[in-house]
């Protein structure tokens, strides 16, 4: 890898890790805009490659297209277990299978940032 690519992908992951003490989680093309604003002149081309790279560390986490730190998984899975609530108690009053909101549920409960139901994603 050139020096050059080497350093901007330095500088690109210290701005993702900065902006994600900030947001708790967050979509890579939203990374990319915020890094746009706050680090102009930032080469952004390998913003994904060095988020792939900092998802396989295990230094940032995944839940579905959404990516945080490790420390903020156990807050957006509790985010997303009332959001699966709220959604159950409303199907639960127009005669849909509860089955979907118990299989999200489960599938919430066994993410661990990198992997779920036994598929390691960052492998």
């Amino acid at each position: 890898m050139p020096t050059t690519t080497a350093i901007d992908e330095t500088m690109i992951e210290r701005a993702i890790l900065d902006l994600l003490k900030t947001r708790r989680e967050i979509y890579p093309s939203h990374i990319v805009g915020e890094l746009r604003r706050s680090h102009a002149g930032l080469p952004l081309d390998r913003t994904r490659d060095v988020l792939e790279r900092l998802f396989i560390e295990r230094r940032v986490a995944r839940l579905w297209h959404r990516y945080m730190l490790p420390a903020d998984v156990e807050a957006v899975r509790a985010k997303w277990l009332r959001l699966i609530e709220r959604q159950a108690e409303r199907i639960d009053a127009v005669a849909v299978d509860p089955a979907t909101s118990r299989d999200a549920r489960d599938l919430v409960m066994r993410w661990d940032g990198w992997s779920m139901e036994g598929c390691d994603f960052a492998a």
